[in-house]
């Protein structure tokens, strides 16, 4: 009998159940679509991503308790919008207990018909998924069927807890209720404090505490070891159910007695409405603005990951480096090895071997330094090899501009010239003229400097260890000639990205030759770190061995965007659903404005006006707190990455979270317009 009657109500209220059925389905898809890395065979055999599966599978289990709690609130919801229909079940002699089952059984079958459509959409999301993350890692990707048996369990075995989960949270309070609450409990609003006059400006200014104190934790950190950053979250959600409660008595006590305003145009109606609606959910529009706070927050940081690892990747420049400390070596049988894995076409392999030097002076040094302070970063002790100017041969010089495919520029034979990170090129301009100011030619190795002559592009210089720990001095050839040198480097340009395989075939193929590992370190002679850690060894490095190093940031990356996504399509439905469950209230409000006069069309713009209203409610706090903590977090990530700002801090700012709320925006546009179709459809079924 309950089975039937379930599959009966689940049909017969599936119109209601639409934005729930079509949530659960793209939870689904996004589930099964990262649950698929974990069995995934090219994802396993990445190196150094390991702790990705363990990521995923603690990112899911928060998931799951989110997705529980919210899909109890749904069905608390639907409960409330259908409590006289159970009031008749009771009526008839059904226990409560019996009504829990029933609730629970319409549920799985609205899930288990979620899984399905969810599934199939889950295995182009994977396949796209997977490509991207691939492509990050530098490895090939073939496309094939994207069903994973054991994705598909997992998948289910996580929607069947949620399921459990909501059910069991709101089985107490149902199975307590009484023949007369069931009757009246669709009329009944929210009860929230009575806040009005003092009350509210108390609350509010409360709330806005919480919101400073909140950004003040997250901002300055004093506790350290993340708890800050916990409590500032949890203070800032705390601000925006705490504004939630107490805007919509200042926003009655602002405007309310101001008829003038009120009675203007259809602004009463408006008016009273908006108000209304803030006043019987604010609890809920509280949590749907911390839910698009958490979203918006999430997708800007990722996107600054993402950003980071590709700007890291341009920097390096070379596709492969080999360094030899402190004299010229011999790169002949790297070279034959790298020829013969890498000629594919005749033009595959480009490459040049060439000597770093000193001068033995540090006037740009002292420059990088005080720009390093200057920018607010953390000035580290250099490595030996950089505690002084370093220096490259134009001859060399032109010919690596040659194989990177950058303009050829001409240079003079008697002078000098300077190739920086961008950072640096301001300040090494005002160093050249400063000294030509002075009358006394700036110089190295006897030859003076062109005050235009800096350059830019991507040089390798980002990462130390390559050309020069973020400039080098490009000098005549007889000046390096007096100079010490201090590393040679083999350098290659392929004509494709190589894989992580290739990498490793070169190192098992070639004796002698070692990973230059960035996390490793030894004290050289002048009590200063190196990273030649060996000695008589070579080193090879290079921007796609560099990006092995960070892959841990694609883990954070991949779970930043999986709970971004989770959370604003979670939110977005539930806010829509409560939009559609107050159509019957909304067919009264338009009979009485057809009887008292007022045209169709202008109904009909009232409800765009109401509808967007509601919508931007909850989204205009949690865009300004989102925006800030993105702009907070974003700074501490790059000081904390970059020792010299590769590009502006507001471009990368502005790139997070431009690109976190495009994505935001597309979502809720798509949920926004289903609800604006579906609201005009129901304004019209009582006429």
């Amino acid at each position: 009998m309950l089975r039937k009657l379930s599959l009966r109500n689940a049909k017969r209220q599936f119109g209601e159940y639409a934005f729930f059925f079509v949530t659960l389905s793209w939870a689904a898809a996004v589930m099964y679509a990262f649950h698929t890395l974990l069995f995934s065979d090219s994802v396993r055999s990445l190196p150094d991503m390991e702790i990705l599966p363990w990521l995923i599978v603690a990112v899911s289990l928060v998931i799951l308790l989110i997705l529980g709690w919210i899909v109890s609130y749904m069905i608390n919801y639907m409960f409330r919008r259908r409590s006289r229909e159970f009031g008749i079940y009771m009526v008839s002699g059904m226990a409560g207990r019996k009504i829990v089952t029933l609730l629970f059984l319409e549920n799985s079958l609205i899930g288990a018909a979620a899984l399905g459509p969810g599934i199939l959409l889950g295995m182009l999301f994977s396949q796209l998924l997977e490509a991207v993350l691939l492509h990050l890692c530098g490895m090939p990707y073939k496309l094939h069927s994207g069903f994973s048996l054991p994705a598909v369990g997992l998948t289910v075995l996580y929607f069947s807890g949620m399921l459990l989960y909501a059910v069991c949270r709101n089985r107490k309070w149902i199975r307590r209720l009484q023949l007369r609450e069931l009757l009246c409990y669709d009329r009944e609003n929210e009860k929230p404090p009575v806040l009005a006059g003092r009350f509210a400006v108390m609350s509010f200014g409360i709330s806005v505490l919480c919101g400073v104190c909140g950004f003040g934790m997250v901002c300055f950190q004093p506790l350290g070891k993340g708890y800050d950053v916990l409590i500032g979250f949890l203070l800032l959600a705390a601000f925006l159910f705490g504004f939630f409660r107490s805007v919509a008595a200042f926003l009655v006590a602002r405007f309310g007695e101001r008829g003038d305003w009120k009675y203007r145009k259809q602004r009463l109606v408006t008016f009273r409405n908006f108000t209304a609606k803030i006043n019987s959910s604010s609890a809920a529009m509280g949590m749907l603005s911390v839910l698009f706070m958490l979203a918006i927050t999430f997708g800007g940081i990722g996107t600054t990951i993402g950003l980071i690892v590709a700007k890291n990747v341009e920097a390096g420049a070379f596709d492969i480096m080999i360094l030899r400390e402190g004299e010229m070596g011999d790169f002949s049988r790297f070279a034959k090895v790298i020829r013969q894995d890498f000629s594919g076409e005749k033009t595959a392999v480009r490459d040049h071997v060439y000597g770093i030097y000193t001068n033995g002076k540090s006037d740009f040094r002292k420059v990088h330094d005080r720009t390093v302070v200057e920018a607010g970063r953390k000035l580290n002790r250099a490595y030996e090899e950089f505690q002084y100017d370093t220096c490259m041969a134009q001859s060399d010089y032109r010919k690596l501009r040659k194989l990177l495919g950058y303009e050829s520029v001409q240079l003079d034979p008697a002078r000098c010239y300077v190739h920086c990170v961008p950072a640096l090129a301001g300040q090494f301009g005002a160093l050249l003229e400063e000294q030509d100011s002075d009358g006394t030619a700036f110089k190295c190795g006897g030859y003076a400097f062109v005050k235009e002559g800096i350059f830019s592009e991507p040089f390798s210089q980002l990462n130390d260890y390559g050309n020069g720990a973020g400039y080098i001095l490009v000098v005549p050839d007889d000046a390096v000639a007096q100079m010490k040198m201090l590393y040679s480097v083999y350098a290659v340009v392929t004509a494709k990205p190589l894989m992580t395989d290739d990498l490793q075939q070169i190192l098992d193929a070639c004796e002698g030759l070692v990973r230059m590992e960035w996390g490793r370190a030894s004290t050289g002679a002048g009590g200063a770190p190196t990273r030649f850690y060996q000695e008589d060894q070579y080193y090879l490095t290079g921007k796609w061995l560099d990006k092995s190093e960070i892959q841990y940031f694609y883990s954070m990356l991949i779970c930043l965007f999986y709970l971004s996504v989770i959370l604003e399509i979670m939110g977005a439905a539930i806010l829509a659903t409560q939009v559609l469950g107050d159509w019957k209230e909304k067919q009264r409000q338009d009979r009485i404005l057809r009887q008292l006069g007022m045209r169709e069309d202008k109904i009909s713009r009232l409800h765009d006006r109401q509808l967007l209203q509601i919508f931007l409610l909850p989204v205009v706090p949690a865009l300004l707190i989102s925006g800030s903590l993105v702009y907070i977090c974003t700074k501490k990530i790059l000081v904390s990455f970059f020792q010299l700002p590769v590009t502006a801090d507001s471009v990368w700012i502005g790139q997070s979270f431009g690109i976190s709320l495009a994505l935001f925006a597309v979502l809720y546009g798509i949920y926004f317009a289903a609800a604006r179709i579906c609201y005009g459809h129901t304004g019209r079924d009582d006429l």
